[in-house]
């Protein structure tokens, strides 16, 4: 019995592998994938965005892709005069050609300038809870070493520090930020917690966190000491993520429960509105030169790009859909009952098909498992076992019943 029941743990594994898996190969269809090679740049000189994508011939009997290259009317364009379109995110090329221009649109920019400007940033979702966390000593940078006895862990009750050497609670230390946070009115535990992307602002800066009731501190320590400064919330909304970028335009992008986004500078004096669409249920991304923001929002059925100047300004959008997959390629909503997918910000997601696709697939798929375990002389109880995990499982469950042998 034992052997059987570890048999079905095993089988229920490879199920699971199975279905991130063998979706994936559905390749035959050219518009299930067709997203994945889809981009978008924005081209100061053409107002416009330059959408490429792939595209199919045939030549010889054998089907080949090409990339095209099309502003949103449908224009094509030549990809040789791609990056003379989009100077700003192509200095250093341009400048090596000698090709860069004097002025973009109308203003005098250095090849420097623009180069130096150019940024990618994507906007995950919160980072896991891994428990321990390092409080750096914002004049940490004096002596280059990071303090072990600076390790620290949130609770129900607030803060305690580790000492490594011992495994124990530094009481001393856990009572002085403690006694900090509840002078500031952090109501413990804990909720969301957020640091800068790199050491020198997690030095000076420490985290962010909200308390229990939704409220946004900055947490941090000099020379040993607690710093606890409450921080005014955007439009007095509770923070779903701060994402921070390494740049010197801002601090970090906020995103409140509600969806709508902020920009916070570093100087933390005050929060600006990005006119941009719902975060929520998307992966975004941000791109930036010295003109503008780009800003890709990725959902299941579409994506937006959103270009914004460095005053915060919309200056264009464009929204494209996901193809529709082709009705002669839909085998794969017959033969997957489930597909599991993952992204950065709405996490795993599991799909479930059309059960009168799936089921009449499942039943013939258990039936030739029936036939093939009693073809091979495995007992009842086998026979059942994995015909059962089939006839639930499809495809899934029979790559995991013959992978794994009894």
């Amino acid at each position: 019995m034992t052997h059987k029941i570890l048999h079905i743990i095993a089988v229920l594994f490879t199920a699971l592998a199975a279905a991130l898996i063998l979706p994936r190969f559905c390749k035959n269809n050219r518009s299930y994938f067709s997203h994945l090679y889809s981009e978008a740049v924005y081209s100061e000189i053409l107002q416009d965005f330059i959408l490429s994508h792939y595209e199919y011939t045939r030549e010889n009997g054998q089907i080949k892709a090409f990339t095209a290259y099309r502003d949103t009317r449908g224009n094509a364009i030549d990809y040789k005069a791609l990056d003379s379109l989009c100077p700003l995110n192509n200095a250093a090329q341009l400048a090596f050609e000698n090709r860069f221009p004097d002025t973009v649109c109308g203003q005098e920019v250095t090849p420097r300038e623009a180069e130096e400007a150019v940024f990618r940033h994507r906007i995950s979702a919160p980072s896991l809870d891994y428990g321990l966390y390092d409080l750096i000593d914002r004049y940490s940078y004096r002596s280059q070493k990071f303090n072990t006895q600076d390790l620290m862990r949130f609770t129900q009750e607030g803060i305690e520090f580790i000492l490594p050497e011992s495994n124990r609670i530094d009481t001393v230390k856990s009572g002085l930020f403690n006694r900090a946070l509840a002078q500031n009115d952090f109501v413990p535990p804990m909720t969301r917690i957020w640091s800068p992307a790199n050491r020198t602002d997690l030095e000076q800066q420490g985290f962010f966190l909200n308390d229990s009731k939704g409220n946004l501190f900055r947490l941090s320590m000099s020379e040993g000491a607690p710093v606890v400064e409450p921080l005014n919330r955007p439009d007095d909304k509770e923070i779903l993520l701060m994402s921070f970028c390494d740049e010197e335009d801002f601090l970090a992008i906020a995103v409140t429960t509600d969806g709508d986004s902020y920009l916070l500078p570093r100087d933390r004096s005050g929060y600006s509105r990005l006119p941009l669409p719902s975060f929520l249920g998307k992966s975004v991304s941000l791109s930036g030169n010295l003109f503008y923001y780009f800003f890709t929002l990725e959902s299941d059925d579409s994506t937006q790009y959103v270009v914004i100047d460095k005053s915060l300004r919309p200056v264009n959008r464009y929204t494209t859909k996901q193809v529709t997959p082709e009705p002669a390629f839909d085998f794969s909503a017959y033969l997957f009952p489930v597909r599991i997918t993952q992204s950065a910000y709405t996490g795993i997601k599991v799909r479930i098909g059309d059960p009168a696709k799936f089921l009449f697939v499942n039943l013939l798929l258990a039936l030739l498992t029936f036939c093939i375990r009693r073809q091979q002389k495995y007992s009842v109880e086998v026979q059942l076992i994995d015909t059962l995990i089939v006839a639930l499982l499809g495809i899934y469950g029979m790559a995991g019943a013959f992978a794994i042998p009894y």
